[in-house]
């Protein structure tokens, strides 16, 4: 049965095949040999304006050779392509192929327009034409795929794909391809390798992502379908239609309606009339309405506005105040500086203008000045001394001076005031995690989100929650859709591409930690992912450098210690890892990433009996992989054959959590098969006791 998220297609008035084979036209070289001058070459290169003439000039020119105009027309061809002109496109390729009925990339160019002008035999017949003469041409192959993906001819279209893939491995459209059509036929363990294999190739492969949240669905996998969805609408925010549809029927299916109405209401700005997201929308309404009146009769809550927003929108601006309204445009623009300045001159006159107040509070808060915008809150809370927004802003704006005392007293009285404001939940939450409590805050910021699920501040501090508790699949779901409400979320999606490096997915952390720090250089979030792929990769004189610089800049952040430790262990130097680790320690004895490490070092040391008491307190508080096969080795340098076996083989069970884990697993399984041969079961005949 097709799966009902495909309906979106259509629902959605996209393309009906995939854009793989656009990619693929356009990526892929149009001339076969040597270009012969640089017309040539500026025809045959990305479809821009400056190809476009190079291509013109060329087909103009009745002294250049039958090649020449050939590649021309096809490079023209695929310009169109480019440009959505479709019969232009048409016109071009039939020239060439007019010109020469041999030339492959005319036939796949030609073929490919084909189809989406509604000819699929025609279609068939170039791609057919293109392989017969290039059979060891992989984008003929991946053209004929498509084709049968259009035509749900699934086989075939496998059957195609997987030629094309043995002509060239790391085609990742063609993987992308084959995920789609694995799926369609019932076969989604195929699908998730393919897909797997285009994200590894190429995080950014378009659909990539989307196929692979269709693999786990059709596996039962919610959690991982929605993360996925959620990645390839952080990829394409706009265009990812058919994401934003399988992620709100999944919210509807796990009873977040709130979310699931949210995605429904983006499809619907841009498709008002679609009937099916219509009807989707309001079941998933009438849904909350029954669990409302389930719960107690009350209805949903309404959502609270932004934190950035500083206790709401600011109040309309008096009759003719320009600059209160032209301060309004900056902040829209994003120009802060400009806001302060424009409202300072109004305050300068009007001290009480509760407008330009609270516009000057939030763009000081935009530009870090935390303590400029509290004196502002402290300004509009002597003229509302009682309002719930202003004393939660007022609570947020101390937890991120980290003046907790302070926080703590205004967000709890905004929630004696306002029991359902989502801010002072938040501020509270933020408290919480900054003196400790983990566990307490996660509590705050799942109130905070369940009264206001459209909060990108919410889900980022979450993850980051989520992010101490060593839970990263949890924080990748938070920034995922910190990023779907706000693209330009830039600890979201540097944390993101953080927690993606410790699963050992690297090529997808990096587009997240490149995208980040090619607006934000000196974030150091960023910059730790940089030095994670320095250490990940074995390069630790750079990744120690790259720590080097974030611990000058926040000497007191426990992370950086601990990777620069692994770094120093790298570089074979435990004295050095060990005063990282001792620096953490001594300030949160039971941080159990230091622990972990701390008894690693131990053991470099050879001080086997410190290795194992530090193991055993951090394993007392979490099983690790890495833990475990370190205390086994611990063990087994101190000849505790029974407790290195045991520790072992249970790092070969738990599911690893970081790349750490994964190397330590590796390590683990060798290791009890190399033990498998010394330990015989029973009578030695067969078999062994692990």
């Amino acid at each position: 049965m097709r799966s009902r998220s495909i309906c979106i297609d259509a629902a959605a008035g996209g393309v009906r095949f995939p854009q793989l084979l656009v990619l693929a036209l356009l990526l892929g070289p149009a001339f076969a040999g040597p270009a012969r001058a640089s017309d040539v070459e500026d025809c045959g290169g990305p479809p821009t304006d400056k190809a476009e003439a190079a291509c013109s000039g060329i087909i103009n020119d009745t002294a250049r050779s039958t090649e020449d105009r050939t590649k021309a027309f096809t490079g023209r061809s695929r310009f169109n392509i480019a440009r959505g002109k479709i019969d232009q496109a048409l016109s071009d390729a039939d020239a060439a192929v007019q010109l020469n009925g041999q030339f492959v990339p005319a036939l796949i160019a030609r073929g490919y327009v084909q189809q989406r002008k509604g000819s699929p035999d025609q279609a068939r017949a170039d791609f057919d034409r293109a392989i017969e003469l290039e059979p060891k041409n992989p984008f003929g192959f991946l053209a004929r795929g498509n084709l049968r993906v259009d035509q749900h001819a699934w086989s075939d279209a496998i059957s195609d794909y997987g030629q094309a893939i043995t002509l060239r491995p790391d085609l990742p459209a063609a993987h992308v391809g084959r995920a789609r059509a694995y799926v369609e036929s019932g076969q989604p363990d195929a699908a998730l390798a393919d897909a797997n294999t285009a994200i590894a190739i190429n995080a950014s492969t378009p659909n990539a992502f989307y196929w692979r949240g269709q693999a786990y669905r059709r596996k039962g996998d919610m959690d991982r379908a929605i993360e996925d969805f959620s990645r390839a609408i952080a990829q394409a925010p706009q265009a990812e239609r058919n994401a934003y549809f399988a992620r709100a029927q999944l919210y509807s299916a796990k009873g977040d309606y709130a979310r699931a109405i949210a995605d429904f209401d983006r499809l619907l700005t841009a498709l008002p009339d679609n009937k099916e997201i219509q009807q989707q929308r309001q079941q998933a309404v009438a849904m909350q309405a029954e669990l409302a009146k389930a719960a107690g009769g009350a209805a949903p809550p309404q959502a609270a506005p932004p934190p950035g927003a500083m206790a709401g929108r600011p109040a309309a601006p008096a009759a003719g105040n320009q600059q209160v309204e032209q301060a309004k445009q900056f902040v829209a623009q994003g120009n802060n500086a400009g806001a302060v300045a424009n409202l300072t001159q109004v305050l300068g006159g009007d001290p009480r203008n509760e407008a330009a107040l609270r516009l000057r509070a939030l763009a000081y808060s935009r530009l870090g000045r935390l303590a400029d915008a509290r004196n502002d809150l402290n300004a509009l809370l002597k003229l509302k001394p009682d309002d719930p927004q202003l004393l939660a802003s007022r609570a947020l704006n101390a937890a991120g001076m980290r003046q907790f005392d302070e926080a703590m007293a205004d967000a709890g009285r905004a929630i004696t005031l306002d029991q359902n404001n989502s801010l002072a939940y938040l501020a509270r939450g933020l408290v919480k995690a900054g003196t400790g409590k983990v566990q307490d805050a996660l509590a705050d910021y799942d109130h905070s989100i369940s009264l206001n699920p459209k909060e990108t501040l919410a889900f980022t501090e979450r993850g980051l929650a989520h992010i101490g508790l060593n839970q990263l699949d949890k924080a990748l779901l938070d920034f995922d859709q910190a990023l779907a409400l706000v693209p330009t979320n830039l600890v979201a999606k540097s944390w993101r591409g953080l927690a993606l490096m410790l699963k050992g997915r690297a090529d997808e952390g990096l587009v997240d930690i490149d995208a980040v720090l090619e607006r934000s250089p000196n974030n150091p979030t960023a910059q730790l992912g940089r030095g994670l792929a320095m250490l990940t990769s074995s390069q630790y004189d750079r990744a120690i450098a790259a720590f080097d610089q974030i611990i000058t800049r926040a000497p007191n952040d426990a992370f950086p210690h601990v990777l620069r430790a692994r770094a120093y262990l790298g570089l074979k130097k435990p004295d050095n890892a060990m005063k990282d680790l001792n620096f953490i320690l001594s300030a949160r004895p039971d941080y159990q990433p230091a622990l972990t490490l701390r008894g690693i070092t131990w053991s470099a040391l050879r001080n086997y009996d410190k290795a194992v008491e530090d193991l055993d307190r951090a394993i007392a508080q979490k099983e690790t992989v890495e833990g475990l096969f370190a205390r086994a080795k611990a063990h087994e340098a101190l000849n505790h054959a029974d407790k290195a076996t045991e520790d072992f083989r249970k790092a070969t069970q738990l599911t690893p959590a970081s790349v750490f884990d994964v190397l330590a697993q590796a390590e683990s399984k060798r290791k009890v098969q190399e033990l498998s041969k010394r330990v015989p079961c029973g009578n030695g005949q067969s078999g062994t006791c692990l």
